[in-house]
């Protein structure tokens, strides 16, 4: 069986802040679930002009920011429990389909990275162009639909390299400029760019949250 890439490992090598002194990060605290982990695992979360509950997940938008934990489950039970409007102190407005908007804002910046590495020539789609880059030790990553299995997913996973799911084969195809695509394979990293590194914490990022919600 091919192993996927383990999503806390990857944000831990990727993702984490170097420790302050005395060992201890930056932390925040999760209106859902009580629960403090450094910022790159939470979801910030800050009130829009409107009142509107906005997910901030470069973390760069003004005001002060509401924390939840990365995963669709944490986000399902502030938005059930009107826990922003508790953490803000006033009457905002946490839409019914916020869970689903953070699952597909996670989905498309870790797609807008893959997107990088195809424009910059580093990044082919399609099981054969794969196998071909694998063959020549260019790989670095394996990225595959969510709807890979069977046979193909095996041949990938006794390369040894590091294989995430990430989104759908439409999602994939539409990057590569056709109908679907199951499997993509990133170039190993160069002096021309870093993409690896982000587009595994994007996947990572993405699949553990939806690993961790009601749908």
């Amino acid at each position: 069986m091919p192993i996927l890439i383990d999503s806390a490992d990857i944000l831990s090598r990727t993702d984490a802040p170097a420790p302050a002194a005395g060992g201890v990060g930056p932390l925040r605290t999760c209106i859902a679930t009580g629960e403090q982990a450094a910022p790159e695992r939470m979801i910030r979360f800050v009130v829009g002009p409107d009142g509107d509950v906005v997910p901030d997940l470069a973390r760069r938008l003004p005001g002060r920011g509401m924390w939840v934990k990365a995963s669709r489950a944490a986000v399902e039970r502030a938005v059930a429990r009107r826990l922003f409007a508790r953490a803000a102190r006033a009457a905002v407005k946490a839409a019914d389909d916020l869970p689903e908007r953070v699952d597909r804002l996670l989905l498309e910046r870790a797609l807008a990275d893959l997107g990088r590495a195809r424009r910059a020539g580093r990044a082919v789609a399609g099981f054969a162009k794969v196998e071909q880059m694998i063959g020549r030790g260019r790989a670095g990553l394996l990225l595959v639909a969510s709807e890979a299995d069977g046979d193909g997913l095996g041949k990938l996973g006794a390369s040894g390299l590091p294989i995430a799911r990430l989104g759908d084969a439409a999602a994939l195809g539409r990057l590569f400029g056709r109908e679907h695509a199951v499997y993509v394979a990133v170039a190993r990293d160069d002096a021309g760019g870093a993409f690896i590194g982000r587009i595994e914490a994007g996947a990572a990022r993405w699949c553990g949250y939806r690993q961790n919600g009601s749908s």
